[in-house]
């Protein structure tokens, strides 16, 4: 589960959305629309709230003063600094409402930034030391979160650290654009925001910098802490988790941290709190086989510790997808066991852990937070329960303040039916881990249960205990109109295309219904990656560009005023990308598509002009893309100009790569750097598809060369991807094991594919047939374009090869995306990333659904945006 998507999830809306917007953005501190002092002005960046003097006189970087606060004190906090601002003019800025603040100190927030309320900019050192002293004074003895990036100015809530002042950006070599410092030299360096106070080592400190480094240095430790630190396993805003050994009989034990007023649940309660409730949990359990027994608490360094037995064990989660041979894909059995097999083993796990819920009742408690994480499988089969945090007394038990997304009981749930409920969703997520849909539809736990019941031999009663735990009534009749209903055979074999076309339709009317075009950030909801840069809202995967390119290809009339929207905000967008998937070139083949093509001419000039060095050469946003931007607005010379530019520096050795594969060591450095993973859109396979078009417009020689390259880099991206021999060992849950678009099996289907009509090769083939294979993979835990369901159909489509297996395999996914279909005022909407909220966008949501549709509705329409249709074979229907 991505945290950074929990953080999109404001209360009140069903779609990803930036924290402080939506219904419940949360009201604001009065100093957002108070009357200031006159010359003063304010202004709004984010969450921010910037408030600056008449004469602003701060220079580009240097120490800053960060001011920390509680939910309580904030607001006293909040008064106090301002009024000394304004007594003593300089820059401040603050979180503009609570809501920002508890998201900032959240279990789920960043622990870099965790603690920063109020920003403060000294002009220079001596006024940081001014600043230090005289605010320091007033604000001694309030509270507030450890700020963890900063150094505290001595017990009261001040920290200082160095970096900019100004927002002076730049794009990593991932794509990423991060802000950044001036070194000595002059060049611009990442103004690294981690977990500790770490200021630039050219940097000289201080007089009162020192001061309070040494005040830290002589501030109390853990006294006579019986246990060794020897392992980090695990880090939150609330803390980290420790592996230890104990001095005294050298057995491992693990350590838990808690941080005060940090790692804030739903009913305001932080770290400590819970820490505290484990505690008591564990002590209230002792003698009981399924928990661990507490061995030390104490408080150290501000920061409370608990220690207890280690479980040897392995999380139930990582045992639930390395044994199940449904959610694999269908060439990767290593360690699977069968159906059968399995059934067994599962079955036995979910007696083990309804059995020590029982224990847990008997002695008057709710777990609260039962799901597949918290429970460790010893060697010997036994189970234990681990995170007691949300542990409570069952008597007046309120219901849960938090809980793993797909476990949560539903809301007025209390006492012993949470985990009730908790533990009817484990039993069928341990079959198939998708109970994160059940929230959205009173029909889903229905349509799990049969799911599961096709694919393993349950017990006759599974169903009806499953009801009974999550409290169903007892299977009623089936609704008139299905949800998602599967097309009737056509006279081709393969599906209807009247029904198949009336299902696109009901997509595409969703899709409309979301439209906002009064917003200015995004015309449809989409993916978090939205608002990761200015841009992104509008782009081909997660913007406007995908969704209208979606809806024009599925035969909608694309309202002119959403085109225009399009248009007018790619004009004026700042700090543009050139990317295909991320930035201006896909948006000038979108715009060209639907009609606008002088617009779609200046922005791909626009595109062209901008510096990609740091875009990288991959599919998704850079050469690779650019260059097929090109092709799709017929500026043919332009694209053979890159191509050769991107084969020669791959030739001269740029790109590092063997002839015969890289190292597994140069694979594993290749994946630091997001512009080398493996795959279509960020790695050598959108490269070598990029390449090979172009081959197909040369003559001779000179295409030769070109697929020559595009063979090399592609073997490349396989052997990084383990597909072939030679490469790193693949992490049981690397997204490249998946039949995925973006760095997976499927998307190197779609360039070998092509590959192999220009040349033949035994060893490719037989790489190929089993990527073939994968495609036909039932279990996807989304419906993106990019990383699921969707993704696979799009491959299958340009891979088809008009065979029946083919069309089983079309037929069989095509019932498979009525998973993720969800009913949404009157709509038919899909579940995006993490299925958390709604998604309309091409990369993760309901656009990429209506691509794949319309691609098995129509004649020769390739279902992923602008990668042409060479290579793509005879139509379905």
């Amino acid at each position: 589960m991505s945290l950074r998507h929990i953080a999109y999830c404001p209360p009140g809306t069903v779609y990803f959305d930036k924290p402080t917007a939506g219904p419940a953005g949360g009201e604001e501190y009065p100093l957002v629309g108070a009357t200031l002092p006159e010359g003063w002005t304010r202004s709004q960046i984010s969450e921010w709230t910037c408030i600056g003097p008449p004469q602003p006189d701060i220079p580009l970087q240097g120490w800053k003063i960060h001011v920390s606060a509680t939910l309580e004190s904030a607001g006293e906090v909040l008064d106090i600094v301002r009024d000394y601002c304004f007594a003593h003019p300089m820059m401040f800025k603050f979180l503009t409402s609570p809501t920002m603040l508890m998201l900032r100190n959240s279990k789920y927030g960043d622990r870099g930034s965790s603690g920063k309320f109020i920003t403060m900019y000294p002009r220079d050192e001596e006024h940081l030391a001014t600043v230090l002293h005289e605010l320091g004074a007033l604000l001694e003895g309030r509270d507030g979160p450890y700020i963890l990036s900063d150094l505290r100015w001595r017990s009261g809530p001040l920290y200082v650290r160095y970096g900019g002042f100004a927002a002076r950006l730049s794009r990593q070599p991932g794509g990423e654009t991060v802000h950044c410092i001036e070194d000595p030299e002059g060049r611009l360096v990442p103004d690294v925001r981690g977990p500790s106070f770490k200021p630039p080592a050219w940097v000289e400190l201080p007089g009162v910098v020192r001061e309070a480094l040494a005040e830290r240095a002589r501030g109390g430790g853990l006294g006579d802490f019986p246990f060794r630190i020897t392992q980090a396993l695990h880090f939150s805003n609330g803390g980290g988790v420790y592996k230890a050994t104990d001095t005294r009989d050298g057995r491992e034990v693990l350590v838990k941290e808690g941080r005060p007023h940090a790692g804030l649940d739903q009913s305001g309660d932080d770290a400590v709190t819970r820490l505290q409730r484990e505690h008591d949990a564990m002590i209230a359990l002792e003698g009981l086989d399924a928990f661990p027994r507490v061995l030390d608490y104490r408080k150290g360094s501000q920061h409370w510790f608990l220690t207890r037995e280690y479980v040897d064990g392995k999380q139930l989660g990582g045992e639930m997808v390395r044994l199940n041979p449904v959610v694999h894909s269908a060439t990767d059995r290593s360690e699977t066991l069968d159906p059968a097999a399995y059934t067994v083993w599962a079955l036995d796990v979910l007696d083990r852990i309804e059995a020590a819920v029982a224990t847990m009742h008997e002695r008057g408690l709710v777990f609260g937070d039962l799901h597949p994480n918290n429970v460790l499988i010893r060697p010997d089969g036994t189970v234990a329960f681990i995170d007691l945090e949300t542990t409570r007394p069952a008597e007046g038990h309120s219901g849960q303040a938090m809980g793993a997304p797909g476990y949560c009981a539903p809301a007025g749930t209390t006492g012993t039916d949470v985990d009730r409920y908790a533990l009817g969703c484990l039993r069928l997520s341990v079959f198939l881990p998708l109970t994160t849909l059940m929230p959205w539809d009173p029909a889903k736990a229905e349509q799990l249960i049969e799911l599961v019941r096709e694919r393993f031999p349950v017990p006759a009663d599974f169903a009806d205990r499953v009801r009974a735990e999550l409290s169903l009534d007892a299977a009623g009749p089936e609704p008139a109109e299905p949800l998602w209903p599967v097309p009737a055979t056509g006279p081709d074999g393969f599906a209807d295309a009247g029904e198949l076309a009336a299902l696109a339709g009901r997509v595409a009317d969703g899709i409309l219904a979301t439209a906002t075009p009064e917003r200015e950030d995004r015309l449809f909801p989409g993916d978090i990656e939205q608002f990761s840069h200015p841009g992104g809202g509008l782009s081909v995967a997660h913007g406007a560009a995908g969704v209208l390119w979606a809806l024009h290809g599925a035969g909608r009339d694309v309202p002119g005023e959403y085109v225009d929207w399009l248009a007018d905000a790619a004009r004026t967008v700042d700090q543009p990308r050139p990317g295909l998937y991320d930035g201006l070139s896909g948006i000038a083949c979108a715009l060209h598509v639907l009609g606008r093509t002088a617009e779609a001419a200046g922005l791909l000039d626009r595109a062209v002009d901008l510096p990609r060095d740091e875009a990288g050469d991959s599919l998704h946003s850079g050469t690779a893309g650019l260059g097929l931007a090109l092709l799709e607005l017929g500026r043919t010379e332009e694209a053979r100009v890159l191509a050769v530019s991107l084969a020669e520096r791959i030739g001269l050795g740029a790109g590092d790569i063997p002839a015969d594969g890289p190292s597994a060591q140069d694979a594993q450095q290749d994946r630091r750097d997001r512009r080398h993973l493996p795959g279509l859109l960020h790695g050598g396979a959108g490269q070598a598809l990029f390449l090979l078009r172009v081959a197909a417009l040369l003559p001779g020689d000179g295409a030769e060369a070109l697929v020559d390259t595009a063979a090399r880099i592609l073997r490349h991206d396989l052997v990084a991807s383990g597909r072939l021999p030679g490469g790193p060992e693949v992490l049981e849950q690397a997204p490249w094991r998946g039949p995925h678009i973006a760095c997976g099996s499927a998307g190197q289907a779609i360039v070998l594919h092509e590959l192999l009509r220009h040349r033949e090769d035994a060893g490719l083939r037989a790489v190929y047939e089993d990527m073939r294979t994968d495609l036909t993979t039932d279990y996807h835990p989304g419906i993106g374009l990019f990383t699921g369901r969707a993704g696979a159909m799009a491959a299958l489509l340009h891979t088809h090869d008009g065979g029946e297996r083919a069309l089983a395999t079309l037929h069989a996914q095509l019932a498979g995306l009525g998973w993720h279909a969800v009913p949404h005022d009157g709509t038919l909407a899909f579940l995006g990333e993490h299925s958390l909220r709604l998604s309309t966008d091409l990369a993760t949501g309901s656009a990429g659904v209506l691509a794949v549709l319309a691609s098995l509705g129509t004649d020769r329409r390739a279902a992923l945006p602008f990668l042409g249709l060479a290579g793509v074979a005879a139509p379905v229907g």
